[in-house]
């Protein structure tokens, strides 16, 4: 698969974090990037904002992405995992992305199925997670 930036891409990307030492869950932060319209941060549980190590790779033929299968058709589905530089947290990574450019359709669908919350509502238009 060639490389490519999700920078230019609309997509979600969520990040679960755990406790390195215990392995429980501490929380989560989902982010939805849509081109046109910006981006929107919600933290969830309780998630702890802290410095981690960079997950890019200087050399831009290597991604520390991985392509995982996806049960969504149409949708790529990427994973990393990575730790705080206090080496206090690990945060597993889960991407989505439309390669043909639409994500708002997709939204409501993979934040029940990577969250289990089915309860929200969601402004696309002015980018809020209510």
């Amino acid at each position: 698969m060639a490389a490519y930036s999700n920078r230019r891409r609309d997509h979600i990307h969520f990040i679960k974090q755990y406790n390195r030492e215990t392995g429980e869950y501490t929380g989560a932060r989902i982010v939805i990037f849509i081109k046109n319209k910006g981006k929107l941060i919600y933290d969830i549980d309780n998630f702890q904002k802290h410095p981690y190590k960079s997950p890019k790779s200087k050399n831009h033929n290597k991604s520390l992405w991985k392509v995982i299968h996806c049960d969504i058709e149409g949708l790529i589905k990427k994973e990393m995992i990575n730790v705080s530089e206090d080496n206090k947290y690990i945060m597993r990574h889960v991407l989505y992305e439309n390669p043909k450019g639409d994500i708002e359709e997709y939204i409501r669908e993979l934040i029940t199925e990577e969250t289990g919350i089915e309860d929200f509502k969601l402004s696309i238009d002015s980018l809020q997670l209510m």
